[in-house]
């Protein structure tokens, strides 16, 4: 029990489409959250009342306040659990990460609404289950008025502690993108450097071919470098990349080395990290390729399922015994970037298979506009 818990309130405060933490859990702690706080309302409302110690005002108002403050927790945590169900994860996550005005007013009017029907369920099972004079008194004005007070100060709250929600994320936003900077720089010298290695390691006996990749090389530079320090890209423009990387790297290894790319229309539009897929191609070729004779084949594959953006690069190589230790530094950046950017939304996985090795990268799905040149 306290397991579930402990995961429920971990994401509670989030949107999240596919949510794994037991529901008993989320309606615990939203009946908690409102019970406390229509309590600490009561005892407020009592004190300037001077009614603490009066047994007929705990039972005509009281009570009665502490059930409708019950229902509007748990017709809010409904009323978000609709909208997790109703919209798409791209449009979540832009919820979820938006500080602005206009997801502010989305979801503040959301939350406002909740309140005023939770309200109205609430004083419905109070008059229904335990005393029917309740609505009686909402017909005189001033406890109209006392009511509307009462919603007032709640969504006032509620407004309060959505601001100082998204003053801290812009915060931790301003810090995570200087932690992705810095990751991604360690990456882009990396990858450089590697590739003009390569160059180099024709020069001796090749000198034409050198000539011709260092040529291809400055062209793909001079296409992709404004790509490279880009806060986002696209899985689209990263593969490209990724295709003209292993071009490159054709130029040397010749026959040993062969690669297929296969990539839906959806999954090529999804906005990721600029970087994220190169370093997987660079260790499946160095780590996985070249150590055997015969080379082999690199496959990339990505697609989108359940809201998430599944992206699997896989060799016929020596296997992940021989690599697992001469990778570690590229697969902690790419997991330390990930684990800066999404949180625990996502993840990168190494295994083996027969033969090689297979990368997967696991992101949520967030689209940018389809590019329709590419097909499926």
């Amino acid at each position: 029990m306290r397991a579930g818990l402990r995961q429920a309130w971990r994401v509670f405060w989030t949107l999240h489409k596919q949510r794994s933490e037991p529901a008993w859990a989320r309606i615990l702690i939203a009946t908690s959250l409102a019970f406390t706080l229509g309590f600490a309302l009561v005892l407020l409302a009592g004190l300037l009342r001077l009614a603490w110690f009066n047994p007929d005002w705990w039972r005509s108002m009281a009570i009665p306040s502490l059930g409708v403050a019950v229902a509007v927790g748990n017709t809010l945590l409904g009323v978000f659990r609709a909208l997790e169900l109703g919209l798409s994860n791209a449009a979540l996550e832009r919820l979820r990460t938006d500080t602005g005005w206009r997801s502010g007013l989305i979801l503040n009017a959301l939350a406002a609404a909740g309140m005023l029907l939770g309200c109205a369920i609430g004083l419905g099972l109070v008059a229904l289950l335990y005393d029917p004079a309740v609505l009686d008194g909402l017909r005189q004005p001033r406890q109209r008025l006392h009511f509307t007070l009462f919603m007032l100060v709640l969504i006032g709250a509620n407004v309060i502690a959505w601001s100082a929600r998204a003053r801290q994320m812009a915060r931790r936003r301003r810090a995570t993108e200087a932690q992705l900077h810095l990751l991604q720089a360690q990456i882009e010298p990396q990858f450089l450097f590697n590739t003009l290695a390569n160059v180099e390691g024709l020069l001796d006996h090749d000198p034409q071919r050198a000539r011709q990749m260092l040529e291809e090389f400055t062209d793909y530079l001079r296409a992709s470098l404004a790509q490279l320090r880009r806060t986002d890209s696209t899985l689209g423009a990263e593969l490209d990349m990724a295709q003209c990387y292993l071009q490159l790297l054709r130029l040397r290894m010749g026959v040993r080395l062969r690669f297929s790319i296969e990539a839906s229309v959806q999954a090529r539009a999804t906005v990721m990290p600029p970087l994220l897929l190169q370093p997987l191609v660079e260790n499946a070729v160095r780590h996985g390729l070249e150590p055997r004779a015969g080379g082999g084949e690199v496959r990339i594959h990505a697609e989108v399922r359940c809201g998430r953006l599944e992206i699997a690069v896989r060799d016929d190589g020596v296997g992940l015994p021989a690599t697992h230790g001469k990778t570690g530094l590229a697969l902690n950046n790419i997991r330390a970037r990930l684990q800066a950017r999404y949180g625990g939304n996502a993840a990168l996985t190494l295994a083996a298979q027969a033969p090689g090795t297979c990368a997967m990268v696991t992101l949520p799905f967030v689209g940018a506009a389809v590019d329709s040149s590419h097909k499926d």
